[in-house]
């Protein structure tokens, strides 16, 4: 899906359960860019929703298990 370092560790954060506040906190970024590395997600990976990136990283093997 060509994400970033960066989408990567925020898509891992969102396994997590982590809200985008936390993730935010954790990763010393303002929230806006959290919503920006998202949005950014989830048009590469073609999803609509925070579950459907979750089912589709975890069926491309982009987390671990």
């Amino acid at each position: 899906f060509d994400l970033t370092p960066r989408e990567q560790e925020v898509l891992l954060h969102l396994s997590k359960g982590l809200s985008y506040e936390q993730i935010a906190d954790n990763l010393n970024i303002s929230y806006g860019t959290i919503r920006k590395h998202i949005e950014n997600m989830y048009r590469k990976m073609q999803v609509s929703s925070k579950t459907e990136a979750l089912n589709k990283a975890r069926k491309n093997r982009l987390l671990p298990d």
